[in-house]
């Protein structure tokens, strides 16, 4: 493997831990079987994106006008930007590759490096070493705020619905009995409710007000 090309290891895709060398000048990424880099996937597009070595030896990444996206770290890519080792090159939502400059190692998945040890823990901070050195007695004791008791006279939301129902079924009973009367009262020119059992309550009732039934 050669040390001075760049290079991408596929993170996820159809052959993780795949690594591509960009030893060209431009290498063209997508779907169609002309591209330098071809990745067989519905959700990629014929030509989805380009990495080109500038003069000054800088990568750089370029949205080929793809259908479902060209993102690096999670951010979108309108037109170009610029690669640093380490990148993570997303096409689409179902490839995911990993840019690492020359000389660089990668990591696999399993977040361990190839070719290079674990570096040694290091020291940790002086504040961390302070509070590791201090004594427990040197700390106040912490306070815990207790729950604020529950307010049992609060009304539930059951009783609130069922006194709205019984209104409800108030309102419907007062209703239903004008419309009883209305068409009483219209019926036959009223003799069927005037003119019945009911006749010395409505003449009680009525007779104030100058109201005398047709009961003949």
């Amino acid at each position: 493997m050669s040390d001075a090309a760049a290079r991408l290891v596929v993170r996820q895709g159809p052959y993780p831990n795949q690594e591509y060398l960009l030893t060209q000048a431009a290498t063209v990424m997508g779907r169609g079987p002309n591209n330098d880099l071809v990745f067989a996937d519905p959700e990629i597009s014929r030509q989805h994106a380009q990495i080109v070595i500038e003069e000054n030896g800088e990568y750089v990444l370029k949205d080929l006008g793809s259908t479902n996206g060209l993102f690096v770290n999670g951010r979108r890519v309108s037109g170009t930007a610029l690669l640093n080792s380490g990148d993570t090159i997303s096409l689409g939502e179902s490839i995911i590759l990993v840019f690492y400059l020359p000389g660089v190692e990668f990591y696999s998945e399993d977040d361990t490096p190839t070719g290079e040890l674990e570096p040694p823990p290091s020291a940790p901070p002086p504040e961390l070493a302070y509070m590791e050195a201090a004594p427990a007695a040197d700390y106040p004791p912490i306070a815990y705020a207790a729950p604020p008791a529950y307010d049992q006279t609060a009304p539930s939301g059951r009783r609130g619905r069922s006194v709205l129902i019984g209104c409800g079924v108030a309102l419907l009973l007062v209703f239903l009995c004008i419309a009883v009367l209305f068409f009483l009262d219209a019926y036959d020119n009223g003799r069927l409710l005037y003119c019945g059992g009911l006749r010395p309550f409505w003449e009680t009732i009525l007779s104030p007000f100058g109201f005398a039934p047709l009961c003949n």
